[in-house]
């Protein structure tokens, strides 16, 4: 445990010298606090944050960040090998000159860009039936982990299926009486929400305060308004013609229950996934018979019950995001009724497809709604406690990507799972940041948790990208393990060597420059954030780092 600390007080060297409750001075100790007696208590603390570590929470002190003193920028760091998640290193000392650095991130006149709203997940079903079966100290480690933004990740986004989806244990929605036109049997108190999501959300505002965004989707209507008859998979199209209407004041009448409730909607998406036929809970449309639905039924209907209620367009993959771009900005008209676009990764990464939307409707927000790993990509060497590294690197590189073609938010998939993956009601089992096994009454976290932390603990909302000159090395590409099935799969994937970073001016005057190494050597870096303000880093192989720092731009 000695060498535990000393390794501890060298990755953090002002460590040592803070309160790791207050952020303070410890003050000094009477003459009984022996030396053995101190190494005793230090050894002990360092087995405590080790723990912890392993455990999932994030266990940094509370430091003052020292980067508002102008004289140094903090560092934070999660690394394959070294065993550092979310680790605070110390404060960097400013240099005077960038000199010929082959790794650079150059703000001199930065221009800004897009303002970020925030990260999340989402309020899945199986999240909440998970969450219920943990232990209540856990439950609590759980919400706080995720949403507390001092002591947790700072999660300020989430998503909540409208009707069930194929993460709930099976089919549901709020009225079943067919061709109930007039809704007289919608149950208004959404019994089944209060029983699984709603108490789980609730404990999540609390832990977040007000900065907690919900995004709405519905996976399917109730079967009586499909062509198909039936809530799982769809015909063409999903929604029968009669039922337009119907259809758009019972999500109107959701968004009330839900804040009578005490949940606040900020925004929904028209549908998810429609071009999907799947297997689970679906209602396929074409980019057209969406914005006639939208600018016809439920712009309308939300504007006159719920005017603050933003609505997204699409919804799905990003290969076709410029298409249904096209069709719901085109019309001025119909567009008013869009604030934004909300897409998948799962067609790949298409980052210029993001950016191309947004270099033509400026004045729309592009959402990442929706990203994970199915379970069968797992590496055979894959275990719930550990999870992969591979996709945290996965989830970085895509965040990074949108953020700097873009994009103002990026939503996870499920916020917990079970040791299987689930529960799915069609075994669509997937991975996630967070696994429990509640047989055994345990919680992990996967890399994708500290990951995502590097972004929405310190890129918060209200921050703005600068858009900054990034010069990068050409590095040797990263070995791939060919029976690693993930290699051959086209989404989520960071096989490239090459440093990536993006900068973002937070409220407060800093800024958070996030620095991404997905590849097999460590890379040496230098971010100019001023005329006489440079910082000399190395971001260590299978890496992250953000910098937080002044900038005199």
């Amino acid at each position: 445990t000695n060498s535990m600390l000393g390794a501890a007080a060298a990755a953090s060297p002002n460590m040592m010298g803070t309160s790791l409750l207050s952020g303070q001075p410890p003050k000094r100790h009477k003459r009984w606090l022996t030396p053995r007696i101190l190494a005793a208590a230090f050894a002990a603390v360092a087995c405590l944050l080790i723990v912890g570590l392993r455990r999932g929470r994030v266990e940094q002190p509370r430091q003052r960040l020292q980067a508002y003193q102008g004289t140094c920028a903090d560092v934070i760091q999660t690394a394959r090998d070294t065993g550092d998640k979310l680790a605070y290193m110390g404060c960097q000392a400013y240099e005077k000159h960038a000199d010929d650095a082959l790794n650079l991130i150059d703000l001199t006149d930065a221009p800004k860009g897009q303002e970020i709203i925030g990260f999340g997940g989402a309020f899945t079903e199986s999240a909440a039936l998970v969450w219920q079966a943990l232990p209540a100290d856990k439950r609590v480690d759980f919400v706080r982990a995720y949403f507390d933004p001092v002591d947790g990740i700072g999660y300020t986004l989430g998503r909540v299926h409208i009707n069930s989806c194929d993460f709930s244990i099976y089919s549901y929605s709020f009225d079943d009486v067919a061709d109930d036109f007039d809704l007289a049997f919608f149950d208004d108190d959404v019994a089944h929400d209060q029983r699984t999501m709603i108490p789980l959300i609730m404990e999540a505002s609390k832990a977040a305060g007000s900065q907690l965004r919900i995004l709405a989707s519905p996976w399917s209507p109730p079967a009586w308004m499909k062509t198909s008859g039936q809530m799982d998979s769809s015909d063409k199209p999903g929604l029968r013609r009669e039922c337009h209407d119907v259809w758009a004041r019972y999500i109107s009448r959701w968004v009330s229950a839900y804040k009578r409730l005490g949940v606040d909607i900020w925004a929904v998406t028209f549908q998810n996934e429609p071009e999907n036929p799947a297997a689970w809970e679906a209602c396929v449309y074409d980019a057209e018979q969406m914005v006639e639905w939208v600018s016809g039924h439920l712009g309308p209907i939300l504007r006159a019950d719920h005017p603050d209620v933003k609505i997204f367009a699409f919804d799905h993959n990003k290969d076709h995001l410029v298409d249904w771009a096209n069709a719901s900005f085109t019309d001025p008209a119909k567009a008013s009724y869009f604030d934004g676009i909300a897409f998948h990764w799962y067609s790949g990464s298409d980052f210029d497809h993001v950016k191309y939307v947004h270099e033509s409707w400026p004045d729309k927000m592009l959402l990442g709604s929706e990203a994970t790993y199915e379970r069968y990509l797992w590496p055979a060497d894959t275990t719930v406690a550990e999870g992969n590294w591979k996709f945290g690197e996965g989830y970085a590189h895509d965040i990074l990507g949108d953020l700097l073609s873009g994009t103002v938010g990026w939503i996870d998939w499920n916020l917990l799972l079970d040791e299987h993956g689930g529960p799915n009601h069609l075994k669509n089992d997937c991975d996630a940041a967070a696994m429990a096994n509640s047989t055994a009454q345990e919680l992990y976290w996967h890399p994708q948790y500290y990951y995502m932390g590097h972004f929405s603990k310190y890129i918060v909302p209200g921050s703005v990208l600068l858009k900054a000159t990034v010069t990068a090395e050409q590095a040797r590409p990263a070995d791939e393990n060919s029976t690693d099935p993930s290699a051959w799969w086209y989404y989520g994937k960071c096989s490239d060597a090459k440093m990536q970073a993006g900068s973002f001016l937070r409220p407060d005057g800093l800024v958070a420059t996030v620095v991404l190494n997905c590849g097999d050597q460590e890379i040496a870096y230098k971010i100019k954030a001023g005329k006489h303000r440079v910082l000399s880093l190395t971001v260590p192989a299978h890496g992250i780092q953000t910098v937080l720092h002044a900038h005199d731009g």
